[in-house]
């Protein structure tokens, strides 16, 4: 069972459907196609709220990370992402664009995990 906490800026992109995928370290048991994903606000308090549950449909391994020369770097499994696709990644991830994604991952690289892809369930 995948249980996901999001901070609540990005819930509203969850519910309309802009935010397609989550970001996370890698875990003991990760997520897998075919799993309920169960996706939190305030997981762990007393506000706790299910935003609703998704079914996992493809995790990736994700690099993110700066070169030797400063240029941001994001590689899905074995390929690099060019610009525009670094673009779309960052905008179906919650964010305005791939620098407002670079400056939430400030301080946190480089950085190895998954990236788990979800569709809604009706």
């Amino acid at each position: 069972m995948g249980l996901y906490n999001f901070q609540p800026r990005f819930v509203p992109f969850i519910i309309d459907g802009r935010k397609t995928h989550t970001i996370r370290a890698k875990r003991s048991n990760p997520s897998k196609p075919g799993d309920m994903l169960h996706l939190y606000t305030g997981l762990r308090t007393k506000k706790a709220k299910l935003v609703m549950r998704v079914l996992c449909v493809k995790v990736e391994e994700i690099s993110i990370y700066e070169d030797h020369l400063g240029v941001r770097c994001v590689k899905l499994g074995s390929d690099f992402l060019r610009s525009d696709e670094k673009e779309f990644l960052a905008q179906r991830d919650g964010f305005k664009d791939f620098n407002d994604m670079m400056g939430f991952w400030d301080g946190r690289l480089p950085f190895v995990g998954h990236i788990i892809h979800w569709k809604f369930v009706q």
